[in-house]
């Protein structure tokens, strides 16, 4: 017997993390919460939204659970209708696979319409395993919009020790690890440019390694071509907890070092190894990325330290500016490409004017910690 699900959503762009305020008797489905599923029947699954408007929806994403991958949607088709007798289809995929557990494809609508209700129908690749997804997330912009063109680096990826507990429960993950890493290129690239026409840094090359051995992770090499190494051994810590919670570190440490292969080095001031500015700007960056990104436990921001101790420190006062401008990141990395002489001081006047200053923007945001 299939089932029908009525559920009600708000429209949103999900490029960046909005909370939704949704009434459902399925709130697994659109609760922003990959660990609660939707488990359906075997075979074709018709799920209804209902939309509080008849804005036309123009793209959608569809997650899949943490459950192995013959329960992922493979085949969907997304209707529209305004009065739910009569059903259009406004899109349609045929054999998607999910590269990873936890993981977005992302649609735009192809023939996209003014609609009360929508039909989400499924199913699985093999009809006789039953339905399960994350989530469906709904939005009335284009999600794509400006990144069609991402010229996607070539990956070489590499298990060096595929008997270790940490290579084997990566796979249980990652089930297309060349896929996994393009898909987080573009996510990096899009925290840190305007668009995909930007003149972005020329990653062309990634050559991707697990190795057992001590520490997380790092990246070496400089652009078209760059190495990142992770450590098994770190994997099976952060998968003690949950896979959900080795999801979460895998992908926060590949954001990181995917911003320094990405990411503008400043100029005129030494280079990462001899000067400290260079150093904490880089991995600051990288770790402002992460945030963004929404893979930092926020609650670890603690007032004190200084914007020249890098890392989370440094990376949590970058995102941090986002609240005064929602393009902050992107502005600030661009001063380390256009500034002659870079430093955190010409950065933020460049960013926010020149009666700004980075003491006072510092001192503006431990007050902002304070009252947390």
């Amino acid at each position: 017997m299939k089932k029908i699900l009525f559920l009600t959503f708000f429209a949103i762009s999900f490029l960046t993390c909005h909370s939704l305020e949704i009434k459902t008797d399925y709130p697994q489905l659109t609760d922003n919460n990959l660990t609660t599923y939707y488990i359906g029947t075997k075979g074709k699954e018709k799920i209804i939204l209902q939309s509080p408007s008849n804005t036309a929806m123009l793209s959608y994403k569809i997650y899949s659970s943490g459950e192995t991958p013959p329960h992922d949607p493979s085949n969907w088709v997304l209707k529209g209708s305004n009065d739910g007798k009569k059903w259009t289809k406004i899109d349609e995929r045929k054999d998607q696979k999910f590269c990873s557990r936890y993981q977005e494809i992302l649609c735009v609508i192809q023939n996209p319409g003014n609609y009360r209700q929508y039909m989400f129908e499924a199913t699985t690749a093999d009809k006789k395993e039953k339905l399960v997804i994350a989530e469906i997330l709904l939005s009335e912009k284009n999600m794509l919009a400006g990144w069609e063109n991402f010229k996607y680096p070539h990956i070489e990826f590499e298990s060096l020790n595929p008997n270790t507990e940490g290579s084997k429960v990566y796979h249980k993950l990652v089930q297309n690890p060349d896929e996994y890493i393009k898909y987080h290129a573009q996510k990096v690239a899009e925290i840190l440019y305007y668009t995909a026409n930007d003149p972005i840094n020329d990653v062309q090359n990634i050559e991707y390694t697990l190795e057992d051995k001590e520490g997380v992770s790092a990246k070496g090499g400089n652009s078209p071509s760059i190495h990142i190494f992770y450590s098994t051994r770190h994997i099976e810590k952060s998968a003690k907890e949950s896979l959900y919670k080795l999801d979460f570190e895998t992908r926060g440490v590949l954001y990181h070092e995917l911003t320094h292969g990405y990411q503008f080095e400043p100029k005129g001031i030494g280079n990462y190894g001899n000067n400290k500015t260079f150093w904490a700007c880089i991995e600051g960056i990288a770790d402002a990325v992460r945030a963004e990104a929404g893979l930092f436990d926020m609650s670890t921001r603690k007032p004190g330290g200084n914007w020249m101790d890098g890392y989370r420190t440094t990376g949590f006062f970058l995102q941090w500016l986002t609240t005064k401008d929602p393009d902050a990141i992107r502005k600030f990395h661009l001063t380390v490409r256009d500034l002659d002489v870079w430093s955190f001081d010409k950065a933020i006047k460049a960013v926010f004017g020149p009666n700004s200053s980075i003491e006072g923007m510092w001192n503006e945001y431990q007050e902002f910690l304070k009252r947390q």
